[in-house]
C-alpha cells in the first residue's frame, strides 16, 4: 500500500520578498527552504499555496515520474486552465490540455520547429539590429524594448503582414497584461480583465490576428509560417485547423512568448556584465554571420551562458494541474481529481545534478557534462515556445553582446504591470542603457 501523504506546514518555508529576478525563488520562498521540505518530506506532500490546498510535486525524480506518464494528469480542471478558456475561448488548447495539445501540437509544429526560424534568421537578424539601434545611447527599459524588438521580428518574418510600430507596442502591451493575469485569483483576474483599456487592447489584438489569417486565405501568403499552416493538408485522421483555431496559431507565431525570452535574456544580461564571459562572447561572435546559427555547434560559450540562464532563470518555475485518477505517486498515495503543483524546475537547484548549483556558472556548461535542465517542460508537454527561444536568445546575444556596451545599474526586477489599479499582476522592469561601441 501506498504511504499517506505528509503534510508541509508553510512555515517550514522561508518567506523570499526581494523583487530581485537574479535571485529565483518560488512562490515567493526561498530555493534552499522548498529543497529542505523535498529533504524533509519526500517528493509529494500536501500544503496550501495561498489559498489553494494542493499537492506539491518535485525533485528530479519527481519529474520523470510525472513526465513518463502524462494521461494521469489533467490541466484543463485547474484555475490555469480556466484562466485560457475564459480569455481565449473555450476551444482554446494550450500545451498543457494532453490529448487535444497532442492534436493541435501535431497540426502546428511544423510552424515553430528550428527550420522554420532558420529560414528567416537574416531577416530577424536586421530586425534586431535596427531595433537595439534605436534604443541606443538613452535609459529604457530593456525588458519592453526587447518584447517589442522580438515581437517585431516574429510578425515580419513568421506572418509577413504590414505591421506598424504603434501595434507591436499594443501587441506587447495585451501580451504582458493577458499572460500576467494568471498570477491573480480566478476572482481577481475578473477585475484585471474587465478593464476597458485591457478589453480595447484585445479587440486590436484578434482584429490583427483574424486579419493575418483572411489576408493568408486570400492567397497572400509568402511562404511564412501561418500560410504553411493554411495550406499544409492536415495528417491522416486530423481535421484542418478551425479559424479560432488559426487566429490563436497567428498570436503564437508574433507575439506569445516573447516576455518569457525577455525573461531569460535580462538576468542574463546582468548576471554577465563586467565579467569574462562578455569578451569571450566578443571573441566567439567575431565575425558573425547570422546563417551560423543553424546550431550551437560553433558556439560553445553562447551556449554555455544560455544553458546556465535557462537553469538558473527558468521564467515559469511551476506547472498546475489535477490527477486524472488514483495514484501510487513514487510510493505515496494521492487521489483523483487532487490539485498538484509541479515544481519542475526546483531540481535545477539539486546537489545530486549541479554542483554548486546556487552559483550562477556558465563554465559548469564547457567543464562538466551536466544533465540539460528543463526550463520548458518535459515529456509530451514540452513548450512550443522553445524553438524560438533556442533562436533568439543566441541571435540577440550575438548582435548586442559585440556592438554595445551595456549598462546595467540595477538587476531586473518585479513591479506591478499597473501600480494605480487593484488587483495587478506583476511583471518585468530592468532599465539599462545600449551604447553603440
Amino acid at each position: 500500500m501506498p504511504n499517506k501523504l505528509p503534510s508541509l506546514d508553510i512555515g517550514f518555508l522561508e518567506p523570499q520578498a526581494s523583487k530581485n529576478l537574479n535571485e529565483p525563488n518560488i512562490y515567493g520562498y526561498s530555493i534552499e527552504s522548498w529543497l529542505a521540505a523535498v529533504e524533509s518530506l519526500g517528493p509529494a506532500f500536501s500544503a496550501t499555496l495561498g489559498d489553494q490546498e494542493c499537492v506539491v510535486i518535485a525533485s528530479d525524480e519527481a519529474n520523470k515520474q510525472a513526465w513518463r506518464t502524462p494521461d494521469d494528469w489533467a490541466y484543463r480542471a485547474t484555475d490555469a486552465g480556466t484562466f485560457f478558456r475564459r480569455q481565449m475561448g473555450e476551444d482554446h488548447v494550450s500545451a498543457l490540455d494532453a490529448e487535444p495539445h497532442r492534436r493541435l501540437r501535431k497540426l502546428i509544429l511544423p510552424a515553430f520547429g528550428a527550420a522554420s526560424m532558420q529560414r528567416e534568421i537574416q531577416s530577424a537578424a536586421n530586425i534586431f539590429d535596427e531595433g537595439f539601434r534605436g534604443y541606443s545611447g538613452k535609459p529604457i527599459d530593456l525588458f519592453q524594448a526587447f518584447c517589442r524588438i522580438f515581437t517585431s521580428a516574429l510578425s515580419h518574418t513568421q506572418i509577413k503582414t504590414v505591421i506598424t510600430e504603434d501595434l507591436i507596442g499594443k501587441l506587447c502591451q495585451f501580451e504582458e497584461e493577458f499572460i500576467n493575469g494568471q498570477q491573480l485569483s480566478l476572482e481577481d483576474q475578473e477585475i484585471w480583465f474587465s478593464r476597458e483599456s485591457y478589453q480595447s487592447l484585445k479587440k486590436e489584438a484578434f482584429a490583427y490576428f483574424d486579419g493575418a489569417v483572411a489576408e493568408h486565405k486570400a492567397g497572400d501568403h509568402p511562404g511564412d509560417s501561418l500560410g504553411l499552416l493554411i495550406n499544409r493538408s492536415p495528417p491522416e485522421g486530423f481535421d484542418k485547423l478551425s479559424e479560432s483555431e488559426l487566429a490563436e496559431a497567428a498570436y503564437l507565431l508574433s507575439v506569445a512568448g516573447v516576455g518569457n525570452i525577455a525573461n531569460i535574456l535580462c538576468p542574463a544580461l546582468f548576471a554577465i556584465q563586467e565579467t569574462e564571459w562578455i569578451n569571450r562572447l566578443r571573441v566567439e561572435f567575431a565575425n558573425f554571420q547570422p546563417e551560423k546559427l543553424s546550431g550551437m555547434k560553433s558556439f560553445p560559450i553562447t551556449k554555455a551562458i544560455i544553458s546556465e540562464s535557462e537553469r538558473f532563470f527558468a521564467p515559469a518555475p511551476v506547472i498546475p494541474k489535477r490527477t486524472t485518477q488514483d495514484l501510487d505517486f513514487l510510493g505515496t498515495f494521492i487521489p483523483s481529481g487532487t490539485l498538484i503543483m509541479h515544481l519542475h524546475t526546483l531540481s535545477h537547484f539539486e546537489k545530486t545534478r549541479y554542483s554548486n548549483p546556487f552559483l550562477f556558472d556558465p563554465g559548469r556548461w564547457l567543464n562538466q557534462d551536466p544533465v540539460k535542465a528543463n526550463a520548458f517542460g518535459g515529456g509530451k508537454h514540452m513548450c512550443l515556445g522553445m524553438g524560438v527561444t533556442r533562436i533568439y536568445l543566441p541571435l540577440a546575444l550575438a548582435i548586442l553582446v559585440p556592438n554595445y556596451d551595456i549598462k546595467l545599474p540595477e538587476p531586473p526586477s518585479a513591479t506591478y504591470i499597473d501600480p494605480e489599479f487593484t488587483p495587478s499582476p506583476m511583471t518585468t522592469r530592468m532599465i539599462g542603457n545600449l551604447q553603440q561601441r
